[in-house]
């Protein structure tokens, strides 16, 4: 009883913490919106308007996006978009989705980074201390102050870091744990996969050296990633499948990655919060020093947080990987992305050398202080979250005017109260983004995609009537003669267009650099009927992959049952007063 009781104190203490983070903000009324809110707001608005019609279509963007048809939530998280946009559904209002996003993130991450730290056998309340930091580094409040995703890959990840260190650790390896963990990174954050990968490999590559049983775990490792394609057949067959057929515009290529480095611009990362930059400071000291001391596991941690430390930072020579256009890193953009991997590490080694390195009357001393830098750090981001809440309250201009930003109105009242409003496409339409990622590309286009999605899509929107039937986008305008117009819908190599109740053949209509359709129309009303057309193929891929995740969490479920009920049924033993 008293062990669960304990979990219960636990469970508590970090459901508590992820509350306090979102309560200013339910006291205050205020919002925070950055320069990511309108490309992931579109993405769950189309989620969560197809499963409430049940107008479903994977992939094509039937309600977001301008109403557009573009390709987006199928090359980007796929099934979480569905579960952001089931969260967007309960919220009814943006303000309610941003509060409840973030309990939920909260939720995630502390729950996640306590198991992996308890995994390295760190104490109980340390765990629980640093999971409750982990929520107040910029890893996590990404999400908060700019809507960037990355932080819902940093709060699966150290969930998905449990099988490398147990490996490296005791040589435990479980094909089904480590495909699943993989798997589920990759429907959340492609990017926060590729890191995890290249995490895993010094863990597993020292497992590999040391282990007696070497061909078992090859074998397990070659099981993981069969079942990790089929986990995740609904990303890479479609991936494959568009890219193939299609010149797609990918996300731009940032030719001044160096300046967007911890040591750079982007020192907010390092900073936020400033005791997180303190721990690092330590643990280099700390690692210098007693080098020789630490286990073959902590040496791993270190060097793997040095590695992407260095990544993270100006130090690593991003400049001429832009100069010499070195395609395979560019597709970073950021190098402060690579900071979530040592932000985890550094909890990890914190807590390591808290709980195994210190005798207990250091402990005694340095635990202390460690929570008087988390109560530090709490503060500072509550003060931090406060001014911006006050910033959107009392400022005339509370969106910040990004120049990829479209404005319908100047009016921040409208803009305010659209937050707060039950129709959700309201702020979506008075403020856009001319987004062209995974837009195709025709003509050899070498324009400012960004500007062409404006003229194409946003401008012309307003005279044309879409809506949504039997799974598919209907356009309906009038026409005053028969003459050629740039419908604003995006045509991809399989999107199948019919106008008029006749199918359009390639030759009967023409497309602009990203792919607008230009039809002859005739006098009167005119209707396109817009779909994509996969492939009865596809089908088979989701139904497999849907049936292989509920197999795999029905089989984990029932090992979490049989372990618990094995320790009910183990005689306790009483030892004599």
């Amino acid at each position: 009883m008293q062990k669960y009781q304990r979990r219960l104190l636990i469970s508590g203490s970090l459901i508590t913490f992820s509350l306090l983070l979102v309560l200013p903000q339910y006291l205050t009324g205020g919002v925070i919106l950055g320069e990511d809110f309108l490309f992931h707001y579109n993405r769950f608005y189309d989620a969560a308007m197809q499963i409430k019609t049940g107008n479903f279509h994977y992939f094509i963007s039937t309600y977001g996006f301008q109403q557009s048809g573009r390709i987006v939530n199928a090359l980007y998280g796929p099934l979480f978009a569905y579960f952001q946009g089931g969260l967007v559904l309960l919220a009814k209002t943006w303000y309610n989705y941003q509060m409840l996003s973030r309990l939920v993130l909260n939720l995630i991450a502390s729950f996640s980074m306590y198991a992996l730290l308890r995994t390295v056998h760190i104490k109980a309340r340390v765990a629980v201390t640093l999971s409750c930091f982990y929520l107040t580094t910029f890893c996590i409040q990404y999400w908060t102050l700019r809507q960037g995703f990355t932080s819902w890959g940093a709060a699966f990840t150290p969930l998905a870091l449990i099988p490398a260190f147990k490996y490296a650790e005791t040589h435990e390896l479980n094909a089904i744990k480590l495909a699943c963990c993989v798997s589920l990174l990759l429907q959340v954050h492609v990017l926060s996969t590729v890191f995890l990968v290249l995490t895993y490999l010094p863990f597993f590559g020292y497992g590999l050296i040391t282990s007696p049983t070497r061909k078992k775990d090859i074998l397990k490792l070659v099981i993981a990633i069969s079942l990790f394609l089929i986990l995740t057949l609904n990303v890479w067959t479609v991936l494959l499948a568009v890219t193939s057929s299609n010149n797609l515009i990918l996300p731009f290529t940032n030719k001044h990655m160096y300046l967007y480095s911890i040591t750079e611009r982007s020192m907010y990362w390092l900073f936020t919060p400033i005791p997180l930059a303190l721990i690092i400071i330590a643990l280099i000291y700390i690692s210098f020093k007693f080098w020789h001391n630490y286990s073959p596991l902590l040496k791993i941690t270190t060097g793997t947080f040095f590695t992407f430390l260095l990544l993270s930072t100006s130090l690593f020579p991003w400049y001429f990987i832009t100069k010499y256009k070195i395609k395979m890193l560019e597709i970073f953009q950021f190098p402060f992305r690579f900071f979530v991997i040592p932000t985890i590490l550094a909890c990890v080694l914190c807590g390591t050398i808290l709980s195994k390195q210190l005798s207990k009357h250091h402990f005694r001393i340095i635990y202390p202080i460690l929570c008087l830098l988390v109560l530090v750090g709490f503060i500072q981001t509550m003060l931090l979250l406060n001014n911006r809440y006050e910033r959107w309250l009392t400022h005339n201009d509370p969106i910040k005017d990004e120049s990829t930003f479209v404005f319908d109105t100047r009016s921040t009242t409208k803009i305010r109260n659209s937050l707060y409003s039950t129709n959700l496409a309201e702020l979506l339409s008075l403020v856009q983004k001319k987004t062209p990622d995974y837009l195709p590309s025709y003509h050899d286009n070498k324009k400012g995609n960004y500007d062409l999605y404006e003229y194409f899509i946003i401008w012309p929107s307003d005279y044309f009537t879409k809506t949504v039937s039997k799974n598919k986008l209907i356009i309906t305008w009038y026409g005053d003669k028969k003459e050629p117009i740039s419908v604003p819908v995006i045509k991809y190599d399989k999107t199948s267009l019919v106008l008029n109740n006749k199918k359009l053949t390639k030759h009967q209509y023409e497309l602009s650099d990203i792919g607008t359709p230009v039809v002859m129309q005739h006098a009167g009303k005119n209707r396109l009927v817009v779909s994509y057309n996969i492939g009865s193929w596809f089908n088979f891929v989701l139904v497999i992959t849907l049936l292989t995740w509920l197999i795999c969490l029905l089989y984990l479920c029932y090992n979490r049952f049989k372990l618990t009920k094995r320790y009910m049924l183990t005689p306790k033993i009483k030892l004599p007063h």
